[in-house]
């Protein structure tokens, strides 16, 4: 897909805007915003197609200026992340593992920018190091020490809301 001049926006669109979504969703923890973060996004796509400008890597493009667009709200949020948004289908798992999934969900909203998005994009998009590195405009070495304090934190974090709640 990279590269590629003959993609249309709708291809683009289709192939990306679940996992845009998905990656903002888990970033705020509020489906509303997460939802004009991608709508931003899309927007700006289309714009930059039309205008012909070339994108020669569309994947890493997408995912920089969500980023981007969720760190600017993260920073200019007032207010706490309502835990509410984040709950992907609670029906579909036994009290027991809902209250695990929600204590989990706490502890990666609790946790800084940087280790929350780090996390989304190799855990629950599937990047690989060298992609996140390019997203976040650093170096793989430093992607693995991020990710290895990001994890460290989620689990120190985990095990003190989860003995709270």
């Amino acid at each position: 897909m990279d590269g590629d001049n003959s993609l249309t926006f709708t291809d683009v669109f289709n192939e990306y805007k679940d996992r845009t979504f998905d990656f903002a969703v888990k970033m705020l923890g509020d489906r509303d915003a997460a939802g004009d973060i991608a709508q931003e996004v899309f927007v700006r796509l289309y714009t930059k197609m039309t205008d012909h400008y070339r994108i020669t890597d569309i994947k890493s493009w997408l995912f920089i200026l969500t980023r981007n667009l969720c760190l600017n709200k993260i920073r200019d949020r007032c207010h706490e992340v309502p835990l509410s948004a984040v709950s992907d289908n609670p029906g579909d798992h036994s009290d027991r593992d809902r209250h695990r999934q929600i204590e989990l969900r706490r502890a990666l909203l609790a946790l800084e920018p940087e280790y929350r998005e780090a996390l989304i994009l190799r855990e629950y998009q599937g990047f690989s190091y060298t992609e996140i590195a390019e997203i976040l405009g650093t170096t793989v070495p430093a992607i693995r020490a991020l990710l290895y304090r990001a994890r460290c934190r989620l689990r120190e974090t985990y095990r003190q809301t989860s003995f709270m709640g």
